[in-house]
């Protein structure tokens, strides 16, 4: 007890004398200050405002899927950068690990006027140079087919082709959702409206769209390779603190699985959201459905592989008891086979 006591007392009487010392020194620098050969304070330190944004750069599209004898361009989208602006081009055929210099490539923008096989798997990136600095950019990766990709999409959304289901975890409640087919006013033509209304006590809900007509064999159509996918979105709300977030779902031997690429709709103009190229069996995972086997491939891109069914689904946010309203047009679900 002597001791603790002993401590709090010199803790205070440490704490003491450093106001005192601290009001001593205000006092003199509020009488002068620069006899103690303290520089004016400026800059960001003292109120000055905020350092400059870091330059920045990265590749677009970071992901690209196409067929042999097709042209891709990789471009560059550099941010933050003074002055004119250089370029160098950059190559990898080891998955990213070191790269090589493009001779000539040292635009803005870089052509493959025709891929082949050979450019399989190559990952670019580009160094971007201003007059505040250099920077090497994220990269894009490029995976190339021999064979064109099969194509399931929808824009016009006839309700008979689709079936909503809500995914209501462990202790959740249960929540109204309704879909329906609006003949005008989409990206363009019809589209398809949802609305949820978002249960008390709970800020989300999740609702799975199923394309009743995207089915893919494995067994006779080949084993996947990659998969493609797009969407367009519009949200019905203006409200900043309601939006939805969307991605591609794999139905396949009784579970589903989910994309980790999800694009969130909060505009209130039809946009692309969720787009996203050469998604493999790591960028998916399960989250309906039983668990996976020690040593079993989940989701099966195998030729052996049942079938697929794809969709997608939809995160309502929003305060308890919200209405969501948002929509979805231009569809298209790509498989590349090997």
């Amino acid at each position: 007890m002597r001791r603790d006591h002993s401590r709090l007392s010199y803790w205070l009487r440490g704490l003491a004398l450093a106001g005192v010392a601290s009001l001593g020194l205000m006092s003199i620098v509020g009488s002068g200050g620069g006899a103690l050969g303290f520089p004016p304070c400026e800059g960001i330190y003292c109120g000055g405002g905020s350092p400059p944004p870091l330059p920045s750069a990265r590749v677009q599209p970071p992901y690209v899927t196409a067929l042999v004898g097709t042209p891709v361009t990789f471009t560059a989208e550099a941010s933050d950068f003074t002055g004119t602006l250089s370029y160098q081009w950059r190559r990898s055929s080891d998955n990213g690990s070191t790269f090589v210099e493009i001779t000539g490539a040292t635009g803005k923008s870089h052509l493959l006027p025709g891929v082949n096989l050979g450019d399989d798997g190559a990952v670019f990136s580009v160094a971007v140079r201003g007059a505040n600095g250099s920077v090497t950019s994220q990269v894009g990766r490029l995976t190339v087919s021999a064979t064109p990709g099969i194509e399931f999409q929808d824009g016009e959304f006839v309700p008979s082709n689709w079936v909503a289901s809500p995914v209501v975890g462990p202790g959740q409640l249960p929540f109204v959702h309704t879909e329906e087919f609006i003949a005008t006013d989409g990206n363009p033509g019809g589209f398809r409206k949802m609305v949820v209304q978002l249960p008390q006590g709970a800020g989300s809900a999740r609702v799975f769209h199923a394309a009743l007509s995207a089915t893919y064999e494995p067994a006779t159509q080949g084993a996947v390779r990659v998969i493609d996918y797009a969407e367009d979105c519009r949200a019905f709300q203006s409200s900043e603190n309601t939006f939805t977030e969307s991605s591609l779902v794999i139905e396949q031997g009784g579970r589903r699985y989910l994309s980790d690429t999800s694009g969130s709709c909060i505009a209130q103009a039809w946009g692309a959201v969720a787009s996203r190229s050469s998604l493999g069996l790591n960028d998916f995972r399960l989250f309906d459905g039983p668990a996976c086997n020690a040593g079993e491939s989940c989701p099966d891109f195998s030729s052996s592989a049942a079938p697929m069914r794809f969709g997608y689904w939809r995160i309502s946010y929003g305060m308890p008891g919200d209405t969501v309203a948002h929509g979805i047009d231009n569809w298209k679900v790509t498989v590349w086979r090997r």
